[in-house]
């Protein structure tokens, strides 16, 4: 009797454990494809992601500071590289096209915005802001969606590196901050990197960077 009892007891602890495995197993099968669930039932959410991005993140105005001798710290040409604007994060493997326009909407299309009237990396004079889709649109597959977006940005970390191409010459820059906020808070950075954290919440995940070359 005891024995049964034992055995009763050792199957439920099974069955509760392997309703519990299950569970966290239907949890990271659907992580990846939330965003096409979410689209197909509501189709506006890209709207809203943008509308999100585009909102003023400054609470102050940003000082530009004096630059000298600017030509001389500028990574050296080099041929081989795009003539196209580029941002590479190699820890998550984006490697984005980048746009500067006044509508965010028609440079996200594609992939990163450089937010206008800010730094450029042959001007910093003010930090460069880039912002990206976390989530993107639905006819995005996964592999689009990773390399274009900064949908893994909440997984670099300080010390990552970040890259952009721009008139075919590297710059490197290492992240020293993470955040998230609905705005900016350190203006010293040379690079600032923002997506939405949710489709409808205001708050976004900020990355800091310093450039190292």
């Amino acid at each position: 009797m005891k024995k049964k009892t034992f055995l009763n007891g050792i199957s439920k602890i099974y069955i509760v454990l392997g309703f519990i495995f299950i569970a966290i197993s239907i949890a990271l099968i659907a992580f990846p494809i939330a965003p096409y669930i979410m689209y197909r039932l509501n189709p506006n959410l890209t709207d809203t992601e943008i509308d999100n991005i585009s909102k003023d993140i400054t609470e102050t105005a940003i000082i530009p500071v004096e630059v000298k001798d600017e030509d001389s710290n500028l990574p050296k040409f080099d041929s081989s590289l795009p003539e196209e604007p580029y941002l590479l994060i190699p820890d998550i493997k984006v490697s984005s096209p980048i746009d500067e326009t006044k509508d965010p909407e028609e440079s996200l299309k594609n992939g990163t915005w450089m937010v206008p009237d800010y730094g450029s990396p042959d001007d910093n004079s003010l930090p460069i802001i880039v912002a990206a889709h976390r989530f993107g649109y639905v006819y995005w597959d996964k592999e689009t969606r990773n390399r274009v977006s900064f949908f893994n940005l909440p997984k670099t970390h300080i010390g990552d590196t970040v890259e952009i191409i721009w008139n075919q010459r590297k710059y490197i820059y290492e992240i020293y901050a993470e955040d998230e906020s609905t705005y900016i808070k350190d203006y010293e950075a040379d690079l600032i990197l923002y997506t939405c954290k949710y489709f409808n919440s205001p708050k976004r995940i900020f990355r800091y960077a310093v450039r190292v070359n």
